[in-house]
């Protein structure tokens, strides 16, 4: 029995198990289930309210369609009434609607330019760039809804607490005022009766901050003052209804732009402004002259209100009507760039140019230039504090800013472990507008340099701007200080004093011999018969004036004029030879027909299928240029993305030392990814043959020597300074000192120091001659030895006598000379004091000016004398220093020297540029003639060409001979294997002959895309071993300071 009921409870427990895992299998089904239901219908709620939402949209924007539908018939049938119509805008619009379509595109460039650089500077990082490449206003004109008339006299009036507007004063009753000269005439004078006035105003701290205020706001609209006519007008804008094609939707305003993803992809995105309305005030100053207006000045009351659409128009990508992620972020950029000019922003135009058609400068922006000569410091605090017997010490610098802009604008050298630097240095700082308005103070600093963490501000030195300028002792002279060091926080001391000297230096007027130069009206050619042509002038324009006072009318009227006229002739004649130093615009408009050269054959194939190709390529250039200022890399414009056309509108203004030697170049480059930036080609512009017979200059220049072609658009204009500099400081920063052979010791020079060689260095290079009959000359007996500069005001030549020992040589005594001594090309012998040797005395004579010994009445071992010669410019010596410098700027510009030296001074004109001494020829004797033919031999040999190494090569070759360096080896024997030239009478070309001819032009080949660059993988692979090599370089810089330059200036 109990085997019969055991045998009966089995049957039962897998009958329970079997219902269980059925019963859970139920519940995951049923789990499952339900998940699946809730993602279903949070899918489907999404789906429902996102076609609510795209319905809601629809039928909002039907309804906003059918209302200014009805609107526009309504007026229309109004217009075509015969009933007499009150005063209304009415007339405007119908004005509007008939010249709307006729408006040339072309005129919204800047528009385009500005809202193009707003979508780069916010792109998120899945984009590389995005491009307009085209903008429409439509058939579809803009709507003036109503105007409201503003009292005239409100612009130059002042505004109480609590809204009303103020009368002015007898002395402020006239608002005429001269463009340019609001600022300076406010510094120059004030009068008893202002000063009790203001005076009497001051009767509290919050009072005179207000007047303070007050006082900016009406410097920062002296260019605007003038006889003014204010409105204030609504404006609205409705696309009408399109269908769903293209040609439809051009009807209305519209904009074409292009987003590029990373490997060239690129996504085509149609914007159409659907509406836009806001507010906005105008204000619009008169002129006796037509076209009548000159400044307008816009601002938009709120931020006007935008509604846009966009369809992607790529066959890949849905064609929906409103794209969220593209559709929000072009509307953002619209939004942010009509914030730009919501108030207290404004924009201003200048209409008179703008009709004319005048829209380059005629005067700098920049008022007047800040001289600093920067001294020494002592008695400061120490930036690495001493530990036990060991003395703290600094390793300092100084550096020139404004208080309230912050930004360095100029650097000295660090001067390492002393706390006495001397640096003798200069600054020069150029003043506008935006400085004054803002009531900045120049600002020196003194800083700690630390190679890991950041610099220590160890002092500051703050003056007012506005005290500089109009200051006696420092306008248009220097004037030496001597100031404490303030701390961070008001009223904070900090140990120790700055000596430096400072002055301001505005620009010069016209002259009575540029006025006999001028080429804009022969009738004129003293400041009399200027004078009185104004005079004359602005009496007969203002015979009918009506002004309570005609006289003050007269009077504005005269000065507004005679400030225009003397910028034109200004502009017409060549600038002061007197006054060399001084500001130069530079003005990079535009470019057309730029296009890349094909060097393929498939690309070459159906090339006249399109007559429009070069505009609707795909290969078109991402182009950016950049300014190069004697040799310097100075400014960078944005890249402006796919465009055949590129409008930039951008430059600078820099301070010049001396407009008869110095050299402008653009080159013009294509941003490309994963590649080294092709040059497309550059513009050469020595300003000696420029400013011939103007001070000013607009042109379309040929670009060439790169792989594109087309035409710049560049305006210069160069104004004079108040300032006379010595020849010595007319110079450039980067040259090459020739050092003639021998070096003499003068008379009492000690007999044990004669047996030594000596190393000549500079910042970028090392020679060495090597003691001859008790002279010093090079080992091959080499005229001259070539030394590379850079910074040259800021460093010296250094004469190591070298002492052959055991281990590391020594320097048992040294000679330095600052090469901020001597002028650019002209041969200068000089008798350089040699001091007694050391690590400590080596360091301190190299790094601060004036040494004259560590130990108190040290006095010098003996005299030598060089024969020198600094040659400006970069040189075929600086090669080396460009390949191994992180920095790539220098290669670049290095790059287009190549270009000039092959492209432009290999051609027939070359004299016309290259001649370093231009009365050589004229002088007969047998001296001058052999200066002669060494100074050319010299300039040809400095000069950079493409295929030409670093000009200290067989030094190299020399030693990469016996180097055990397998790499080197190589090279060498290649050299070897291909040295020498082809016959240029002999075409026939073996592989060694074919081998020679690639070795010669090779560079030139790769900078033209030609030869092995041709290929992309060739030039990728290029780009890598340049970022490999830069990165090396970085590890290295890690444990070195680095310089603290201003660095390139890029458009904002």
């Amino acid at each position: 029995m109990a085997l019969y009921s055991r045998s009966q409870d089995i049957p039962k427990d897998r009958k329970s198990f079997s219902e269980a895992s059925g019963e859970g299998r139920n519940k995951h089904i049923y789990y499952i289930f339900l998940t699946l239901t809730g993602i279903t219908a949070v899918v489907g709620l999404g789906i429902i309210l996102q076609l609510q939402g795209w319905l809601g949209k629809k039928i909002e924007a039907i309804w906003e369609d059918e209302v200014w539908d009805a609107a526009r018939i309504e007026e229309e049938k109004s217009n075509k009434s015969q009933n007499r119509l009150p005063e209304s805008v009415a007339w405007m619009n119908s004005m509007l609607a008939s010249v709307w379509p006729l408006i040339n595109p072309d005129l919204f460039a800047s528009l385009v330019d500005m809202l193009e650089d707003v979508m780069q500077a916010s792109l998120p990082k899945v984009v590389r760039m995005v491009s307009i490449d085209d903008l429409g206003q439509g058939s579809e004109s803009i709507r003036v809804l109503g105007i409201r008339w503003l009292p005239t006299g409100a612009a130059d009036r002042s505004v109480d607490e609590e809204g009303n507007i103020q009368n002015t004063t007898n002395e402020e009753a006239n608002d005429r005022g001269v463009p340019g000269q609001g600022e300076e005439e406010e510094l120059k004078t004030k009068s008893k009766k202002e000063e009790e006035l203001e005076a009497s105003r001051e009767k509290g701290k919050e009072k005179k901050q207000r007047e303070e205020e007050e006082q900016a706001i009406r410097e920062g609209m002296e260019a605007e003052q003038g006889d003014f006519v204010n409105m204030e007008l609504a404006f609205a804008y409705r696309a009408r209804s399109s269908g769903k094609s293209i040609k439809s939707k051009a009807k209305n305003a519209h904009l074409y732009l292009k987003f590029y993803l990373p490997g060239g992809i690129f996504v085509p995105v149609w914007v159409e402004l659907r509406g836009i309305i806001g507010i906005m005030r105008v204000r619009l100053q008169l002129t006796p002259d037509p076209p009548f207006f000159s400044l307008c000045t816009l601002t938009f009351l709120g931020q006007p209100r935008a509604d846009i659409s966009c369809v992607p128009l790529s066959k890949h990508l849905p064609n929906l009507m409103d794209v969220p992620l593209i559709s929000s972020f072009v509307q953002s950029s619209i939004d942010a760039a009509l914030a730009e000019y919501v108030a207290p922003k404004s924009l201003t135009l200048d209409l008179k140019d703008m009709l004319v058609g005048d829209d380059f400068k005629k005067d700098t922006v920049t008022r007047g230039v800040l001289m600093v000569f920067i001294k020494e410091a002592k008695n400061f605090k120490e930036g690495d504090g001493g530990i036990g017997p060991m003395r703290g010490s600094s390793d300092s610098y100084v550096t020139c800013s404004w208080g309230k802009f912050g930004k360095t604008l100029s650097s000295t050298r660090i001067i390492e472990k002393d706390q006495y630097p001397k640096w003798h240095e200069w600054a020069y700082l150029l003043i506008s507008p935006e400085e004054l308005n803002a009531d900045e103070k120049l600002r020196l600093q003194l800083w700690d340099s630390d190679k890991y963490t950041a610099d220590d501000d160890l002092g500051r030195v703050e003056v007012d701007l506005k005290e500089l300028m109009r200051d006696s002792r420092t306008k248009n002279n220097m004037c030496d200080r001597e100031d404490r060091f303030r701390g961070q926080d008001p009223g904070e001391n900090m140990p120790g004093t700055l000596t430096w000297s400072v002055g301001y230096y505005e620009k010069t007027r016209i002259t009575e011999d540029q006025l006999v130069k001028q080429s804009e009206d022969k009738s004129i050619r003293t400041k009399e018969d200027l004078r009185k042509q104004i005079s004359e002038v602005a009496e007969r324009k203002l015979r009918e004036a009506t002004a309570h006072d005609e006289s003050k009318e007269v009077h504005q009227q005269k000065a507004q004029d005679y400030k225009e006229r003397e910028n034109a002739l200004i502009c017409a004649s060549p600038p002061d030879q007197e006054y060399p130093s001084g500001v130069l615009s530079i003005q990079i408009h535009n470019i057309t027909g730029l296009e890349i050269e094909s060097l393929q054959k498939k690309n070459m194939e159906n090339s006249d299928e399109k007559e429009d190709k070069a505009e609707q390529s795909n290969d078109l250039p991402s182009s950016y240029c950049t300014i190069i200022f004697n040799h310097k890399k100075i400014y960078t414009t944005r890249t402006k993305p796919k465009n055949a056309k590129p409008f930039f509108n951008a430059g600078t203004e820099i301070f010049v030392r001396d407009w008869q030697t110095a050299e402008v170049m653009i080159s013009c480059r294509d941003n490309r990814e994963r590649e080294d930036d092709a040059l497309l080609g550059i513009i050469y512009l020595p300003l000696a043959k420029l400013f011939e017979r103007r001070s000013q200059v607009m042109d379309m220049y040929p670009l060439v020597g790169g792989i594109g072609f087309g035409r710049v658009r560049v305006s210069l204009v160069f104004r004079s300074i108040e300032l006379k500099l010595p020849p010595n400081l007319l110079g450039w920063d980067y040259g090459t000192l020739e050092l003639r052979s021998p070096v003499k010791p003068k008379r009492d020079f000690p007999r044990d120091l004669l047996h030594h060689r000596i190393k000549l260095r500079s910042n970028l290079a090392k020679v060495r001659m090597y003691p001859h009959e008790d002279l010093w000359r090079p080992r091959q007996d080499n005229e001259s030895l070539f030394l590379a500069c850079r910074k040259r005001y800021a460093m010296p030549l250094i004469i190591e006598l070298r002492k052959s020992s055991i281990g590391p040589d020594s320097t048992p005594a040294f000679a330095v000379f600052w090469l901020r001594e001597i002028p650019d090309e002209e041969e200068k012998t000089i008798t350089m004091q040699v001091w007694q040797g050391g690590k400590e005395n080596l360091k301190c004579a190299t790094t601060c000016a004036d040494y004259k010994g560590l130990e108190d009445r040290e006095q010098p071992l003996g005299e030598i004398e060089v024969t020198m010669k600094f040659w400006r410019g970069l040189s075929g010596y600086h090669k080396r220093y460009a390949e191994k410098s992180n920095n790539v700027d220098m290669k670049n510009v290095m790059e287009v020297l190549d270009t000039i030296n092959d492209e432009i001074h290999d051609s027939d004109d070359d004299d016309e540029y290259f001649d370093s001494d231009p009365d050589s020829s004229i002088d007969d004797s047998d001296h001058s003639k052999v200066n002669g033919n060494h100074d050319k031999k010299t300039s040809e040999k400095l000069a950079t060409h493409t295929n030409q190494s670093d000009s200290d090569c067989d030094d190299n070759n020399s030693t990469s001979a016996g180097s055990k360096n397998p790499i080197r080896k190589v090279k060498y024997l290649k050299d070897q294997i291909v040295r020498g030239h082809n016959d240029s009478d002999d075409g026939e070309r073996g592989i060694l002959g074919m081998a020679r001819d690639y070795k010669d032009h090779h560079k030139q080949l790769h900078r033209k895309h030609r030869g092995l660059m041709q290929w992309k993988a060739a030039r990728t692979s290029g780009w890598a071993l340049g970022k490999v090599r830069r990165g090396r370089r970085k590890m290295v810089e890690v444990f070195e300071h680095t310089e603290k330059d201003r660095g390139v200036e890029t458009e904002v």
